[in-house]
């Protein structure tokens, strides 16, 4: 006979899914923040490296 599943046995089950969900999730968001941190740090150095550019073909067009 197989042991008898208790109301403790699920509410310790339940409570193990809930943590490595807690987990995942935590994971992710972090995982998405440093991906959105990245863009955004791509994005000044291109938009710093263009104006940089555009300065330097207008002062030698000047000369």
């Amino acid at each position: 006979m197989s042991p008898r599943l208790t109301i403790d046995d699920v509410r310790h089950h339940a409570k193990e899914v809930r943590d490595l969900a807690v987990s995942e999730a935590k994971q992710l968001a972090d995982t998405q923040a440093s991906k959105a941190l990245l863009v955004g740090v791509v994005a000044v150095v291109a938009a710093v490296s263009f104006a940089y550019y555009l300065g330097r073909s207008r002062g030698q067009r000047e000369f």
